[in-house]
C-alpha cells in the first residue's frame, strides 16, 4: 500500500503536476510571469498544449498570484489530457478569481474536467494520480509551524515544506504569501550570520555553510539580498579558512571585496588569509593596496619590519607611538 502511494506521487510530480525544477521555487527567480502568461497563450492558440501547460505552470510559480495563469493552465492542461492537473488548475482559479464575466465558463469547464476524471478513475483506476488535496493541507500547516519556530533549513524545516508543495504540484495564490514569508526570514536569519561572522564572532563551519545556503533559499522563494553574492563569497571563504585552504579563502574574500566594495573588513579578511598562509608581506601589500590609512595597516607594517630586523621594527613602533605628535606640515 505504501509502495503504491509513493508510486502515485511520483506520477502526479512528474506527469500530471509537471516536473518542477528544484530550484528556484516561487517568485521573480523563477521568472517574468506576464511574459510566461504572453509565451503560454501563443502555445496553446496554436494547439501545442503540452509545452503550454509547461509554461503556464512556470507562470503560476513566478507570480502565484497571478489569476490568468491558473485558467491558462487548466485550458492547457485539459488540451494535452492532463485531467487531474487540469481540474487543480481551474479550481486554483476559481477559489481566488472574483465573480467575473469568465466564471460561469470556467465554472463548467471545471465540470467537464471532474466528469471525465471520474469516468477515468473508474476505467483506469491505477493511472490516476493520487488526490493530493489533504495532503497539501497539512504540508501547508507544518510550513507555517516551522516558520514561525523559525525552522527554516533541513528535515521538517519551512523551506523543505515548499519545496514538496511546489515538487508535488501544488496549487494556489497562497503559494505568494508562503514564499515571501520564507524569502524574508530567510533574508534576516542569513545577515544575523553575515553580521556575526563580519565582527570575528567564532561560528562553527556548518553555520556559515547555512547562511550561505540562507541567502540561496532567499532568492529562490522571493527577492535577493541586495548583497547576497557578495555575503556568500565573504561565508564561504570563513568556511575554507576554517578547513585550512588559505589560499582558498584569500580568493574568495578578493571576490567578495570586488563584489562589495563598501564593505571594508572583506579587504582585512583577504589579509588575514594570507598571513594565515605565512605571506605576511602579501597581507601587507593587500592593506597598503587597499587600507592605506587603516590603523591596521601600521600595526601589520610594524609586524613585518620586525621580522626584517629588530631595529626596523623598533623604528615603525617608535613611528607608530609618536606619529600623532609630530609637528605639523609647514606652509
Amino acid at each position: 500500500m505504501r509502495s503504491e502511494s509513493r508510486r502515485l506521487l511520483l506520477t502526479c510530480a512528474l506527469l500530471v503536476c509537471g516536473a518542477a525544477g528544484a530550484e528556484p521555487l516561487v517568485g521573480p527567480s523563477v521568472g517574468n510571469a506576464d511574459a510566461l502568461v504572453a509565451e503560454g497563450t501563443k502555445l496553446y492558440n496554436k494547439r501545442k498544449y503540452a509545452d503550454a501547460s509547461r509554461v503556464f505552470l512556470q507562470a503560476t510559480r513566478a507570480n502565484a498570484a497571478l489569476l490568468p495563469a491558473y485558467l491558462g493552465l487548466g485550458r492547457a492542461r485539459m488540451g494535452a489530457k492532463e485531467t487531474a492537473g487540469a481540474c487543480a488548475a481551474y479550481r486554483a482559479w476559481l477559489k481566488s478569481a472574483p465573480d467575473i464575466q469568465e466564471r460561469p465558463k470556467a465554472k463548467g469547464e471545471l465540470d467537464l474536467c471532474e466528469r471525465q476524471l471520474k469516468a477515468l478513475r473508474k476505467k483506469k483506476k491505477n493511472q490516476v494520480p493520487a488526490d493530493l488535496t489533504a495532503r497539501h493541507v497539512e504540508l501547508k500547516s507544518d510550513f507555517f509551524e516551522a516558520l514561525e519556530a523559525g525552522t527554516l533549513l533541513g528535515s521538517g524545516s519551512a523551506g523543505e515544506k515548499l519545496r514538496t508543495l511546489v515538487t508535488e504540484g501544488y496549487l494556489g495564490t497562497d503559494l505568494a504569501e508562503m514564499g515571501t514569508r520564507l524569502s524574508t526570514a530567510s533574508r534576516a536569519a542569513a545577515e544575523d550570520v553575515h553580521q556575526r561572522a563580519l565582527k570575528g564572532e567564532a561560528l562553527e563551519t556548518e553555520r556559515l555553510r547555512a547562511g550561505h545556503e540562507l541567502l540561496g533559499l532567499a532568492k529562490d522563494t522571493g527577492e535577493a539580498a541586495p548583497q547576497a553574492p557578495a555575503q556568500g563569497l565573504f561565508l564561504d571563504g570563513l568556511a575554507a579558512l576554517q578547513g585550512g585552504d588559505s589560499k582558498g579563502a584569500e580568493g574568495l574574500f578578493a571576490k567578495a571585496a570586488t563584489a562589495a566594495p563598501g564593505v571594508t573588513e572583506y579587504r582585512v579578511w583577504r589579509a588575514a588569509a594570507l598571513q594565515r598562509a605565512g605571506d605576511l608581506r602579501g597581507a601587507l601589500s593587500v592593506m597598503e593596496a587597499e587600507l592605506p590609512e587603516d590603523p591596521r595597516t601600521d600595526l601589520l607594517r610594524a609586524a613585518v619590519a620586525q621580522r626584517t630586523s629588530k631595529e626596523d621594527g623598533a623604528r615603525e613602533l617608535e613611528r607608530l607611538l609618536f606619529q600623532r605628535y609630530a609637528a605639523p606640515p609647514s606652509r
